[in-house]
């Protein structure tokens, strides 16, 4: 069996697992944080600092994974997702909770360096094919960790935090000892612009239609993240959700939305065309 790619896709899912553990009770360990129940604005603060560090931070990151090679900074995003959840789950105040998802969205490099990991081991038809199993480990994470959170938020708020921090220790531990390097080729030296989160973006300025593109995307992910960052704050008021109910719907949103993308994308594609798709 091909160990190193057992290990990457393991540590995707576990890394999504560990995401959606939290979900159903992140507003409940604010609650028990500021002692009150108006949390939303600290919620939506909190899930916009981690993507904002780390925006800012995964070129940098990538760019030392060409530099450096893909196991350390792997491990180190591994390491710094388990700081991440065991000061999330033992912080007694709020600026502690803080500090906890910069220190994420640091490290918060999991995914990527996953990729460029599964690009260097394969190749051809067998490298797409394995991207796709990246994304459905992926996937699969992001269904059972929020069932799996709704589920322990029941005996305490603080559990899936726990359980997170123990999933990531573990992909850390497997990392150490099962994963090798892949990055054989030669190490391109750290560039400034490296550390320019919008240097990236430059190839696109002269293309029209990339350019589009990704002004669509980004709107698009600016419209489906809101709904995403207020669902279980939305559930808990409206409906008088638990933290069970609440990942079970979450995981209901997860499964759908993977149907969707197997079962709709590519005959709705392949009957108008990709463009007007």
């Amino acid at each position: 069996p091909n160990i190193p790619l057992i290990v990457i896709l393991s540590t995707v899912a576990l890394d999504a697992v560990g995401i959606g553990l939290i979900m159903p009770v992140l507003p409940g360990l604010l609650r028990d944080l500021v002692h009150s129940n108006d949390v939303t604005a600290h919620y939506g603060i909190l899930l916009a600092l981690y993507a904002l560090v780390q925006f800012a931070c995964a070129p940098v990151l990538g760019a030392l994974s060409d530099r450096f090679g893909r196991r350390p900074i792997l491990l180190v995003s591994l390491a710094g997702a388990t700081v991440d959840y065991a000061i999330m789950a033992t912080a007694p105040f709020l600026w502690v909770l803080y500090i906890g998802r910069i220190v994420a969205g640091i490290t918060g490099a999991t995914g990527a360096v996953a990729g460029a990991y599964i690009a260097d081991i394969t190749d051809g038809d067998e490298r797409a094919r394995h991207f796709g199993f990246m994304s459905a480990c992926f996937g699969f994470g992001m269904v059972a960790g929020p069932v799996l959170g709704g589920l322990m938020g029941g005996f305490s708020p603080h559990a899936p935090f726990f359980a997170a921090a123990a999933l990531n220790g573990l992909n850390f531990l497997t990392g150490c000892f099962l994963l090798p390097e892949s990055h054989k080729g030669e190490r391109r030296p750290l560039r400034r612009e490296a550390l320019n989160p919008l240097a990236s973006f430059r190839w696109a300025r002269g293309m029209t239609v990339v350019a589009a593109l990704m002004a669509v995307f980004f709107i698009m992910q600016l419209v489906g993240q809101v709904p995403a960052a207020l669902w279980v704050i939305f559930g808990e008021d409206r409906f008088h959700w638990d933290a069970t109910t609440i990942g079970i719907s979450l995981a209901a949103f997860g499964i759908l939305h993977s149907l969707a993308q197997a079962m709709i994308t590519g005959p709705v594609a392949a009957r108008l065309g990709e463009r007007r798709a």
